[in-house]
């Protein structure tokens, strides 16, 4: 269960950086930038998942 969760969180955080570069193509830097902050915040929950697995909890 864990690893399903962390793919999902790696997957939303990929998706997020690629909607992230089409918001600041067409230069709307106010989405862009929470954009980023969300991909940023999945990301790091999924390296938190990962590293939560192998520590052994």
């Amino acid at each position: 269960m864990e690893q399903l969760s962390a793919r999902l969180l790696l997957t939303a955080g990929i998706l997020l950086l690629i909607a992230e570069v089409i918001f600041a193509i067409l230069q709307v830097w106010l989405y862009a930038d929470l954009l980023w902050a969300g991909a940023f915040g999945c990301l790091m929950a999924a390296l938190n998942f990962r590293d939560s697995k192998n520590d052994g909890g």
